[in-house]
């Protein structure tokens, strides 16, 4: 399930450049199609879980993040048409929804940052669409709006970190496999997941159980937990592609 980058070429926004510059609306989400899997923040789980399986796989530095499973096949996203359109009515992880902008920080508290903007986003310097700055140069209300919502998902991201840090440290993570029979009989497997271990969450102490339940992530584990039947569902969408 590799996790393959959507920015083709980020480049920094700035007054002076892109005073001018305004930025269309996304519609067309070709630049996802290839993506059989995205992460997702705990704060996604519950709205999430209604449409993809969630499962819990290694990343960068082998450090464990959650993953919304969007097809069966490497790179194939079955929840996007060949016209570059979402699936009426599922879920868009904000991962996704927040292109093509992107906050790069080193700041825990998020305070010093840097917005990018993919330059290659065909509606980048758009005839029409929302202004980034206004005629004196400061952020246009849209940017601002942008901002704050760049922000919050890092902030999100960074308490799914320590949600993720609770599961490993308390051990209540167990290794996990997929196996899915299509109809035609074709055999489709997925190994190197993890997912929550049930019986280890009903056996945890009082006070952790407490902890995981104050800090709202017990709401975030059953989210996980019933999102797994939805591998059937991805089947489902597996073969309703093959007869289109």
């Amino acid at each position: 399930m590799a996790q393959e980058g959507i920015y083709k070429n980020p480049i920094l926004l700035n007054s002076g450049t892109h005073k001018e510059v305004k930025v269309s609306k996304v519609e067309d989400y070709g630049f996802a199609q290839e993506l059989n899997s995205i992460l997702v923040t705990g704060h996604e789980f519950i709205e999430a879980s209604k449409h993809y399986p969630i499962v819990f796989v290694s990343g960068k530095d082998n450090d464990l993040v959650p993953l919304a499973v969007l097809g069966l096949r490497d790179k194939s996203n079955l929840f996007i048409d060949d016209a570059g359109k979402w699936l009426e009515g599922a879920f868009i992880p904000a991962f996704i929804r927040r292109y093509p902008f992107i906050l790069s920080t080193s700041d825990p508290n998020g305070q010093n940052f840097t917005i990018s903007v993919d330059a290659d986003y065909a509606g980048f310097n758009a005839e029409e669409g929302m202004s980034l700055f206004d005629e004196e140069g400061n952020n246009s209300t849209d940017l601002n709006n942008i901002i704050e919502f760049l922000r919050q998902y890092q902030m999100q991201n960074m308490l799914t970190q320590e949600f993720v840090k609770k599961l490993v440290d308390y051990d209540l993570l167990k290794d996990f496999a997929a196996d899915i029979t299509m109809p035609a009989g074709e055999k489709i497997g997925f190994r190197g997941m993890k997912m929550i271990n049930e019986k280890a969450l009903r056996e945890l102490d009082d006070e952790k159980a407490l902890e995981l339940f104050r800090r709202g992530f017990l709401g975030w584990i059953y989210g996980h937990l019933n999102s797994l039947s939805n591998f059937k569902v991805l089947a489902a969408h597996e073969v309703k592609k093959a007869t289109a």
